[in-house]
């Protein structure tokens, strides 16, 4: 094939699997995007349980990770590469080559996809996280018991992994898990500081007997004003983001609009 033809076909096919990707990762469809077997999901999810539970990759809070999207999107990628090398020059060389290249990119999509959705929960964790602590305290407080208060702040925080996590640990104790075992695995999915104090202050709690409410109370203080300091940098950093497109984009025409009647006058002048 030609330079001409691959123009006039691969890159326009390319282009079409990357707005593909893009529409996948971005869709609000509940579940997987396709209706793919049990199966198919199945062994996808025991991939990524192995590919992020530090075996191939260590991702930080990989394991917090419930969407397929990733997959999705590197086998696309993946496709796509094979089937634009084979449009181009379908020799088994050429295939071999595409297969292993497109094999490749699809693992860093893979990877940087889930790497960028395990930053996105972690953030959900660290937001959630001084509001469950300190309802946590509360119904510590009003004599409930531990098992129990953390099967409450799990109903009662937003749906998402802090929930998920919290009801992961009330079912361990129902399946004959010790807590401390399951504190620990917790702990193991979750790579966050205030978390793995959070933990650290339940564990104690149980173990020595003490009481846990003031000191969840205070973690939960600390929680929301680290929350404030970290919205003060992002404001700070937004003014430089913005440097960029100020200088680029408004600053040029601002300059322009000023000064345009004088270079139109001094072009008259220049004329005459």
């Amino acid at each position: 094939m030609k330079a001409l033809e691959f123009l006039s076909f691969g890159i326009p096919l390319f282009a079409g699997f990357s707005l593909m990707v893009r529409f996948i990762q971005r869709s609000s469809f509940p579940g997987v995007a396709f209706r793919l077997p049990d199966k198919v999901i199945a062994a996808h999810r025991k991939a990524q349980a192995t590919l992020v539970g530090g075996k191939v990759v260590s991702i930080p809070g990989g394991m917090l990770v419930t969407s397929l999207r990733g997959w999705i999107a590197g086998e696309i990628v993946w496709i796509s590469v094979v089937s634009v090398s084979l449009a181009v020059d379908p020799s088994l060389s050429s295939a071999i080559f595409s297969f292993f290249l497109g094999l490749g990119l699809g693992f860093c999509t893979l990877f940087l996809s889930i790497r960028e959705q395990a930053k996105r929960q972690v953030e959900r964790i660290r937001s959630a996280l001084p509001v469950a602590s300190f309802l946590f305290s509360l119904l510590l407080e009003a004599g409930m018991g531990s098992h129990s208060a953390f099967q409450e702040v799990g109903r009662a925080i937003p749906k998402g992994p802090l929930s998920r996590e919290l009801d992961e640990i009330s079912r361990a104790r129902m399946l004959g898990i010790s807590r401390e075992e399951a504190l620990e695995r917790s702990r193991r999915r979750i790579p966050l500081d205030d978390y793995q104090i959070f933990l650290n202050l339940v564990h104690q709690g149980e173990q020595l007997g003490v009481g846990l409410s003031r000191g969840l109370r205070e973690h939960s203080t600390k929680m929301l004003e680290g929350e404030g300091y970290r919205a003060e940098a992002a404001a700070q950093k937004a003014a430089v983001k913005l440097l960029f497109p100020l200088v680029a984009f408004i600053f040029p025409a601002v300059v322009l609009i000023i000064f345009s009647p004088i270079l139109l006058n001094v072009w008259e002048m220049w004329g005459q």
